[in-house]
């Protein structure tokens, strides 16, 4: 059983990324904001976080660029960390919410080394609710002492799977797709008093806005 769940993991990871590798080539993609500064081997590494429900659609964005991307250590992290292989991107495993704490100075040590990466966070994930930013980005951003910066997406066409409490988006192909990357946002130990609350409510703005 197990052997057939992998086969099949490999045989969904690679029809993901097949597809969403047509959808960016046979689509127009505008890209706003900084994404350059992502694309940058010199300038300063940040915390990019993104809604949940988005990350299928964005994982060409960077592709080949050094950037660490937070998944779960279960078999829909197998999937991701496979797809995130593809794309030239390094996966931490996480096993779920509940115990993410002990993992915290990892993976501060891991993207803090002399090659320094950006880091890529669901910031509503891995279980929800929808679009409501949790603490982890935050206090990662915090302890490695970077920015954190929203990262969006709009799509002109695609599907929207409302079963899933992320709406999780898949895009189509000939499509128009918008990314767009926010100025940096400083998280300080200020922040911590109200939970980041108020770094939180900001970025959702930013985010939901755009």
């Amino acid at each position: 059983m197990k052997i057939f769940r992998k086969i099949c993991g490999k045989i969904i990871s690679v029809t993901s990324i097949y597809y969403i590798e047509l959808v960016y080539k046979t689509s127009k993609i505008i890209r706003k904001g900084l994404i350059d500064l992502l694309e940058s081997d010199d300038k300063e590494k940040v915390v990019i976080v993104f809604w949940h429900g988005d990350s299928y659609c964005l994982y060409p964005v960077l592709k080949g660029k050094k950037l660490h991307v937070i998944t779960t250590k279960d078999r829909r992290g197998d999937y991701i960390s496979l797809i995130c292989k593809y794309f030239g991107y390094d996966t931490i495993r996480i096993p779920d919410e509940s115990k993410e704490g002990h993992y915290l100075f990892k993976i501060v040590r891991t993207i803090n080394k002399e090659d320094e990466t950006n880091l890529a966070i669901a910031i509503d994930g891995p279980l929800g609710p929808y679009h409501v930013p949790k603490s982890f980005a935050f206090v990662t951003a915090l302890l490695a002492k970077r920015k954190v910066m929203p990262v969006t997406i709009k799509i002109k066409r695609k599907i929207e799977i409302k079963s899933r409490w992320d709406n999780y988006k898949i895009p189509l192909p000939f499509n128009k797709i918008e990314i767009y990357a926010a100025e940096p946002i400083d998280v300080t130990k200020e922040d911590m008093k109200d939970n980041f609350m108020i770094v939180k409510n900001k970025i959702k703005d930013i985010m939901e806005k755009w």
